[in-house]
């Protein structure tokens, strides 16, 4: 028997507070377990992403129509009535009559029979006032925390960070959908023959001028009924990264290190950039990525990638150091550039990350030690923060005179921000419509 998508994503949201877990890992396990149909699972993801985005906008509006606390409601009945308010301020498509019911239900079929009435109650009267219900926002930074569901702290970070102008533009996009770009594969096809395929399946898609092989997609879904050898002629990557494959600048013959790999978009870029020759090292801290890197290039055809489970920041093995042409340090980073993706991350404290530079800045100098002399070292993170961006790069440089600066062959990046070129950007959502990123280069003298 199919499930119910409401019910399913209810108790996934429940679990993914409990475990204070990742959403797309959770989301991948209801999606993979519960029986739902394509409809459905369409549903459910909008409805899990989308009460994670509007946590803060929701919670206002429930609190002031709750009668008890909401610190206080039952985790499955606190999560059923976002859900269903969700679907009331957010999703026109639902009749607000359906919303109500549906919450009613779910609580019963969740075994909390006794706040069914409770629920019925908080949602009606939301319903009687949903005109006026965001009147009476308060000023200032509060205001636009409960507007777009962004936490003061990180608003006022972002303030201090990068200025007034710039903050806003940031937390209002917080919520917006990223767009969808893929990388063409051209170890198996070139952009002319896949664009035909596309345009044969009647996916809309245009080709990214500013980026070679790179096509923004709107309606990935029909990607789906490819048959199966041409699902290996293209994979899924933001511009952000792909820029960041461009800066490095990978030459056919050369060695390349990846000493961070996983999932491994970056690698298979690199690969294509090297035509499949030469020397490409992969390695992740975990074996199970690693296979999972292994199996995807030999789906795509990359014959030169092998990998290596090794922690990137322990001491260098005797046997990598001097060894690469370029090597890309692609660090673990507090996410803050991909909130639209992974919209938990603007709740975590930011304090959580205050040991990340230091373990960043030791990834760096261990792929330091790779490099050649004349080589190319590059650091790049998915995070808006400059302790773990331009922090690390200028102690970098201050403690390694043996590195200069590498100016990175980013100029239309550089241009949409108003910037002249420099060894390290910043991009940003709002102005060059990417993932946000930073992206460092250096050259071993």
């Amino acid at each position: 028997m199919a499930q119910d998508p409401r019910l399913s994503v209810v108790q996934a949201l429940a679990e993914l507070h409990r475990r204070r877990s990742y959403s797309n890992i959770v989301l991948d396990q209801l999606l993979r377990t519960a029986e739902l149909s394509t409809a459905d699972r369409s549903l459910a993801s909008r409805l899990f992403y989308g009460v994670i985005e509007r946590r803060l906008t929701l919670d206002h509006v429930l609190s002031r129509a709750s009668s008890v606390p909401l610190r206080k409601l039952h985790p499955l009945v606190h999560e059923t009535l976002r859900v269903a308010l969700y679907q009331i301020l957010y999703m026109d498509k639902v009749p607000d009559s359906a919303a109500v019911n549906e919450a009613v239900s779910g609580v019963r079929r969740l075994k909390q029979g006794q706040a069914s009435g409770f629920v019925n109650g908080v949602l009606r009267g939301i319903l009687r006032r949903r005109d006026v219900l965001f009147d009476d926002l308060p000023t200032g930074d509060e205001g636009l925390s409960i507007q777009h569901s962004c936490p003061v702290e990180l608003i006022s970070f972002w303030r201090r960070t990068y200025g007034d102008a710039m903050a806003e533009r940031l937390v209002a996009a917080v919520n917006e959908t990223p767009e969808s770009f893929l990388r063409v594969n051209t170890l198996r096809i070139t952009d002319e023959k896949f664009s035909e395929i596309l345009k044969k399946l009647g996916a809309n898609h245009q080709i990214c001028e500013d980026l070679p092989h790179c096509f923004r997609l709107n309606c990935g879904y029909l990607l789906n009924n490819l048959a199966s050898d041409e699902k290996n002629c293209y994979y899924y990557q933001d511009k952000a990264s792909q820029w960041a494959c461009l800066a490095f600048g990978a030459r056919p013959g050369e060695a390349v290190a990846d000493v961070c790999a996983a999932p491994g978009g970056k690698s298979f870029t690199v690969a294509q950039m090297m035509n499949n020759t030469g020397r490409l090292l992969a390695c992740d801290l975990y074996p199970a990525k690693c296979e999972t890197i292994d199996r995807r290039a030999e789906e795509l055809g990359i014959t030169i990638l092998c990998t290596a489970a090794r922690d990137a920041s322990a001491p260098c093995p005797e046997q990598l150091r001097g060894s690469f042409d370029r090597v890309l340090c692609d660090v673990p980073c507090s996410g803050l550039g991909v909130i639209r993706r992974k919209p938990e991350i603007r709740y975590k404290d930011l304090r959580e990350f205050d040991e990340l530079p230091a373990l960043q800045y030791r990834i760096l100098e261990r792929g330091a030690e790779m490099v050649k002399h004349g080589g190319v070292l590059q650091y790049s993170t998915c995070t808006l923060n400059p302790a773990e961006n331009e922090e690390v790069v200028a102690r970098f440089l201050r403690e390694h005179p043996e590195f200069s600066p590498r100016i990175l062959p980013l100029d239309s990046c550089f241009a949409a921000a108003g910037l002249e070129p420099s060894h390290t950007i910043t991009l940003f959502p709002p102005v060059h419509g990417t993932d946000g990123f930073f992206i460092a280069g250096f050259c071993k003298k």
